[in-house]
């Protein structure tokens, strides 16, 4: 062998093992951005950069608007929350809590994965009386992946959707 040819050999050798390690850590990246699931979006920073993909009034069957439901994104993170806000603060609690958020998670198939509330672990509690909003837990939401997000007042006095993001 020459040595030309042992270094073409080398270079081959670096360009096959550069371009495996690519294929190799596409999974692992995949796996820990699905890590943020139930995670809390201010503690992991994902909340820095968020921005609201879709939004819907939270009403009643009379019309009466009672506040509004985000879906909120990070690009940063690429995840998606529910947040609700209420207009003026809860009156009361009824039952465990007056009103609460919820984010569904859809994966490439467009077939439901997770679902988390404001009361779950990663968001910070449902509205109780005196508070005026709350956020859930976060999705992935990267590449295929889909959210939307539903707000509501306990008992269904009102409620409202956002759309798929």
């Amino acid at each position: 062998m020459t040595l030309s040819q042992g270094i073409i050999k080398k270079w081959l050798l670096l360009f096959v093992l550069c371009f495996s390690m690519i294929f190799a850590i596409t999974p692992i990246n995949k796996a820990f951005a699905l890590s943020y699931d139930g995670s809390d979006p201010v503690s992991t920073g994902c909340a820095k950069d968020a921005v609201t993909k879709s939004y819907s009034g939270i009403v009643d069957r009379y019309d009466n608007f009672y506040g509004k439901v985000e879906l909120k994104w990070s690009a940063k993170c690429r995840t998606s929350w529910g947040k609700i806000t209420l207009n003026r603060a809860a009156p009361y609690d009824k039952g465990t809590f007056y009103a609460n958020a919820t984010v569904y998670s859809y994966n490439s198939s467009g077939n439901y994965r997770e679902v988390y509330t404001c009361a779950s672990g990663g968001g910070n509690g449902a509205i109780m009386k005196g508070q005026t909003s709350c956020y859930t837990a976060q999705v992935y939401n990267g590449a295929g992946y889909t959210a939307k997000a539903k707000g509501y007042i306990n008992w269904g006095i009102a409620s409202g959707m956002t759309n798929r993001y």
